[in-house]
């Protein structure tokens, strides 16, 4: 009696959660921030943005139908949209890929999950980055079809290669983005001014600067890649004399390329650093 008194009043030892990977939650995860995303705000406020561009372009060929597409090209499609657009798109997913979490108060559903840390910050990222490529390609297309709409290279050579190039190039400009933003957020709290700042200086003033310095820019890669593999036509030389890159001693494709693969893989790994190692102060059952 003795002995069955002292096993029922015995404290219950704790179960320690299994860390292990666990790919179909993850995956759960992952489409659970895309319909975030979607149903989000700031979807229908960036579409508007995206289609300014489409807007321009037809106001200018309706005012002069025989105005050159491709400068439109050059003005609307590697300018306008890569220069504001795209990292605005970035800036506005990715600091918030804890952020809302934390806004929300739902985070703590996350963390206490039998999921380890970096498998939660990583399929959230990748759900954001999924999300703002497939945006930015749409109304990438759709630009397109506004400036060279009965061209008789529109279904040869416009939409199968040059329109495809371009959102592989914003791909490429997101994951950067994504990987930057998402890692400031984790540090500062008011990471969207600090973002907009960093639009401003960095990749607005010092990529338009015949310096070195211009090669942490992620906006520098992208001119020098949108040179070598689209816009190498002589109608295009008058306009990308503005950027000032001078390929003969820039990068080649290959390095550009894995230039800004490796940053991004670098931020990623120190997101995750800082999201694995923070202690975050989330909202308990109790209300503590």
């Amino acid at each position: 009696m003795a002995a069955e008194s002292t096993m029922s009043t015995a404290p219950a030892q704790p179960i320690r959660l299994s860390r292990r990977l666990e790919l179909g939650a993850l995956a759960t995860l992952f489409w659970l921030t895309v319909r975030r995303h979607v149903r989000a705000r700031r979807l229908i406020i960036l579409a508007f943005l995206y289609l300014l561009p489409t807007a321009f372009a037809l106001f200018a060929l309706w005012m002069n139908a025989d105005f050159p597409r491709d400068h439109l090209m050059f003005a609307l499609v590697f300018n306008l949209i890569p220069h504001g657009l795209v990292p605005l798109t970035a800036l506005l997913y990715s600091s918030g890929i804890i952020q809302d979490e934390l806004e929300e108060q739902t985070l703590t559903y996350l963390l206490v999950r039998p999921l380890p840390r970096w498998g939660i910050y990583l399929a959230k990222l990748l759900a954001t980055l999924f999300v703002t490529a497939l945006l930015t390609a749409v109304f990438t297309f759709v630009t397109y079809t506004a400036i060279f709409w009965g061209s008789d290279r529109f279904w040869s050579d416009i939409m199968p290669r040059d329109a495809g190039k371009t959102a592989l190039l914003f791909t490429l400009a997101l994951c950067g983005y994504c990987a930057f933003f998402g890692w400031t957020s984790l540090l500062v709290r008011r990471s969207f001014i600090l973002g907009v700042a960093y639009i401003i200086v960095f990749e607005g003033v010092i990529a338009n600067i015949d310096f070195a310095v211009r090669k942490i820019t992620i906006m520098y890669y992208f001119r020098v890649l949108a040179q070598r593999w689209l816009l190498d036509q002589p109608e295009n030389a008058r306009d990308v004399r503005a950027w000032s890159v001078d390929l003969t001693t820039a990068a080649t494709a290959s390095e550009c390329v894995w230039t800004l693969a490796i940053a991004s893989l670098v931020f990623v790994v120190l997101a995750i650093i800082s999201f694995t190692t923070r202690e975050w102060r989330v909202k308990t059952p109790e209300g503590s």
